[in-house]
């Protein structure tokens, strides 16, 4: 039975990516998605995966607070660079949280949008950030994911999935999984918890984030890959699965979304 998969984690420079991944295996992780955000994320999320192929996959794309910073043209053209080596783009999307003015907001609407069109023309899912942006995440979403994606059930998923309810039925149908991070383990997450029976059983994922967001009990530790084991607990719980069962629940769905990527001949 395949161990939890970890859908949305992060490296960065400086990393012992070597030691973060062999700890992953040991955890008996089955895989991951390793996901950039940015120039210097992209080129640790693309190592990342070199360094494990079929282990770690990897996602390149340019999250809300590169708005302004890198032009859409600019976004679209790394994205298509790096698409051979690619399960996925992101991590995109809003982030509305910092009391971004009109222009800063019309920024990222314009960043995000570009970067979901070439998901689909690529055919590629997508991970996405949305965080006080809930309506123009929707929007944006509607009018841009590829539709055969969208009817697959491959469209990409909500990382960093915090509820609403309300909000998962209305993303549902647009063919996105939820990504469940560390937070499902946190004392105050009782409405998260509360909301993740009725989600999908097909479009369950779990997640780190790392290195943020380490799941109790590991709080105040620097997140890793290793760590997504105890929010499956957390998951199996909730489900009334045994942990194992939701390990490779999370795995199953995982695969079906960000598919593994084909051998490339070496030093291509």
């Amino acid at each position: 039975m395949p161990g939890a998969f970890d859908s949305h984690c992060h490296f960065e420079p400086g990393d012992d990516a070597p030691a973060l991944l062999a700890r992953a295996r040991a955890a008996g992780l089955s895989g991951m998605l390793a996901v950039g955000g940015e120039a210097a994320a992209n080129r640790c999320a693309l190592a990342a995966a070199a360094a494990a192929p079929g282990f770690a996959l990897a996602a390149v794309g340019f999250e809300p607070g590169e708005a302004g910073r890198v032009s859409p043209e600019a976004a679209a053209a790394a994205i298509r660079e790096a698409a051979p080596r690619l399960a996925a783009v992101g991590e995109i999307g809003l982030d509305y949280s910092r009391g971004e003015d009109a222009a800063a907001r019309a920024a990222q609407r314009a960043l995000f949008a570009a970067q979901l069109s070439l998901a689909a023309e690529l055919g590629l899912p997508c991970s996405i950030h949305s965080r006080d942006a809930a309506d123009d995440t929707e929007a944006i979403l509607r009018e841009r994911l590829s539709p055969a994606l969208v009817r697959e059930a491959r469209a990409g998923s909500l990382h960093c999935f915090v509820g609403p309810a309300d909000f998962a039925e209305r993303l549902a149908p647009l063919g996105l999984s939820f990504g469940l991070s560390g937070i499902l383990t946190f004392r105050n997450a009782d409405a998260l918890r509360a909301a993740v029976p009725a989600l999908p059983r097909d479009r369950i994922l779990v997640e780190t984030d790392s290195p943020w967001l380490a799941p109790v009990p590991l709080r105040g530790r620097r997140c890793e890959p290793a760590f997504v084991v105890h929010t499956a607990a957390v998951l199996a719980h909730l489900l009334g699965l045994e942990e194992e069962e939701a390990a490779a629940l999370s795995a199953r769905n995982a695969l079906r979304l960000f598919r593994p990527v084909p051998a490339r001949p070496q030093g291509v």
